[in-house]
């Protein structure tokens, strides 16, 4: 075979293998996009719109935001200043589908994405990493099946002005407030890693008391007092423009010397997370209603812990979290005392769960009584998108493989610490 030709019977090999992955079921002739949509139809669906620029889908984003089964990452307030802050600078082009009834209302909203690479075009859920629960917003009652679902994503990928190769739609929860995610009866495979959550009480003082040993808070109490010879403690819900941004400063002060010592890279660094962060939290904040809330534990004027996350339906999305590296501070566990605090608050609100996020940590397993199981859809559109996908699914279930082994997690990051 001569350097850069592939042979047609090799290649034939290939699109057979790549057609044993995840497909728009129909779509044999990928090359033939239109034809593809034509033939698919749209069964119980009417008008599928197509948006680069999301402020030509608020309209029917409102109206379903108020009444379709979907969390905070979902929302506009917390999307679009990521779009403008994070998402576009990365090159994330904004591909919100709307999908319409017969009648013309909208019935389903989808906040995606296409980004390049490489070679690829993918679409993904908006929101990046910071996102931990993915879903569309679909209109109560309204039933999609497998095909009404697969020829909304059809026409969505016909009707982009970037052509997408594959969809890349990772991190869905299985369910949501009690509901099915319509998604989950495509073909998927489980995320590499679950969101977990803990179920709050009425009342925050015996909540913290079920969920923690007497022997833990006694400890945590100890902590608590030797903390205060830095100063008095206090936990405190940042109010004014100047509080957010004296914490958004401390928040990445820690964080970033923590992976400091740690010798850990990270994105932190660049002006868009801190741009998005502060943009998020001082939205809505004069209305007490911001779109990230911000939490400190502070040591007389020192702020020592820091939390945010984004309050909806009864429920908080906790997103970030850092602690004073200082090991005189650190010893006391300020972050541990900052969670308790908060845990116990959320139930004074009357909040009904408190999301801790994508990944294992033993503070989690502390608090929470639910692993919310996330999924992952991959689709290929084209020949090369399908390869892609059968490559990429393979590479998310090693990962899975490697995080839900306790063995092979600690393996693994034996190896990352030795290359340093």
């Amino acid at each position: 075979m001569q350097p850069g030709r592939v042979k047609p019977k090799f290649l034939r090999l290939l699109v057979r293998m790549s057609d044993q992955t995840s497909v728009l079921p129909g779509d044999r002739r990928v090359g033939d996009r239109a034809g593809a949509g034509r033939r698919a139809g749209l069964r119980n669906l009417g008008r599928i719109d197509v948006h680069e620029d999301p402020h030509q889908a608020l309209a029917a984003w409102e109206e379903l935001e108020q009444v379709a089964s979907a969390s905070a990452y979902q929302t506009r307030r917390w999307l679009l200043p990521w779009i403008e802050i994070v998402g576009r600078p990365a090159g994330v082009c904004p591909m919100i589908v709307v999908a319409h009834a017969k009648n013309g209302a909208p019935v389903a909203l989808f906040p995606f994405g296409i980004v390049q690479t490489g070679r690829m075009r993918l679409i993904h859920f908006l929101g990046g990493r910071d996102s931990n629960s993915n879903l569309g917003l679909l209109r109560p009652g309204v039933q999609f099946d497998t095909a009404d679902i697969v020829s909304l994503f059809r026409a969505a990928a016909v009707k982009a002005r970037l052509k997408p190769d594959a969809f890349v739609l990772s991190n869905q929860p299985e369910t949501w407030e009690g509901l099915p995610n319509p998604l989950s009866i495509l073909k998927n495979q489980r995320s590499p890693s679950e969101c977990h959550s803990a179920t709050l009480g009425p009342n925050g003082e015996a909540f913290v008391a079920e969920r923690l040993s007497a022997d833990t808070r006694k400890k945590l109490r100890k902590k608590r007092n030797k903390l205060a010879e830095f100063g008095p403690v206090s936990h405190v819900v940042a109010r004014t423009p100047d509080e957010t941004l004296r914490i958004i400063d401390a928040f990445f002060a820690q964080k970033l010397e923590r992976f400091r010592q740690k010798n850990i890279s990270s994105d932190f660094e660049n002006g868009e997370s801190r741009e998005f962060l502060a943009a998020a939290c001082l939205s809505g904040l004069e209305s007490g209603t911001p779109a990230i809330e911000l939490h400190a534990l502070k040591a007389g004027d020192r702020i020592v812990a820091v939390y945010a996350g984004t309050p909806h339906r009864g429920r908080f999305h906790a997103m970030i979290n850092s602690f004073d590296p200082d090991p005189d501070i650190a010893r006391t566990s300020p972050g541990d005392l900052l969670l308790m605090s908060m845990m116990e608050m959320m139930c004074n609100r009357e909040y009904k769960a408190f999301d801790l996020g994508i990944g294992e940590a033993r503070y989690k397993s502390s608090w929470c009584d639910r692993s919310e199981h996330l999924f992952d859809t991959l689709l290929g559109v084209t020949v090369k998108g399908r390869l892609y996908v059968a490559s990429e699914s393979a590479r998310l279930r090693g990962k899975r493989f490697i995080k839900q082994n306790p063995w092979a997690w600690n393996a693994y990051q034996r190896f990352r610490s030795f290359l340093g």
